[in-house]
């Protein structure tokens, strides 16, 4: 009876010993995952970021544009690098928006590696992007729910219509 006991408990702490490898196993992917998945939040939080650069640019150019074409504008602007003419401001802004693109780019290639674009939402109340498995706006507190919300993919939006 002695060898049988002592037979159960060499055989548990075998189990035992073989469980705990399996959870350090899956502990070990499941923190992989996790790495990854934050790597490309990170990364679509960083284009959301240059993509509003670029809308804000943009809006400037716009806004030179306009001025230029009203006859609002001096011969001068000042600007944080001295008097520039409108012509030579719309020229630096349009520098801008390609370098914030070229950064764009770069993203959008990352994330294209990865093989992975995470699926978003928009919050009905306030229209924070949320990402899909999100339960809550991480803006206003809004319950998500994916029936009341289409995804929508990122990173970027076609505008080629």
């Amino acid at each position: 009876m002695d060898s049988n006991l002592s037979k159960i408990l060499h055989d548990l702490a075998n189990s035992a010993a073989d469980a705990a490898a399996g959870a350090r196993s899956a502990v070990m992917n499941a923190k992989e995952a996790i790495g990854e998945k934050y790597d490309n939040v990170k990364l679509n939080m960083e284009l959301n970021q240059l993509d509003e650069k670029q809308e804000n640019v943009f809006s400037d150019i716009g806004r030179m544009m306009f001025l230029m074409h009203t006859g609002k504008l001096k011969d001068t602007v000042m600007t944080e690098d001295g008097p520039k003419t409108p012509q030579q401001v719309i020229d630096s802004l349009l520098l801008t928006a390609e370098q914030v693109q070229q950064e764009i780019d770069a993203l959008e290639a990352k994330l294209g590696e990865d093989g992975e674009e995470l699926s978003c939402l928009t919050c009905p109340k306030c229209g924070n992007v949320c990402f899909e498995g999100d339960h809550y706006c991480s803006a206003c507190g809004e319950h998500l729910t994916a029936e009341e919300n289409a995804p929508m993919d990122v990173p970027g939006e076609d505008i080629s219509e």
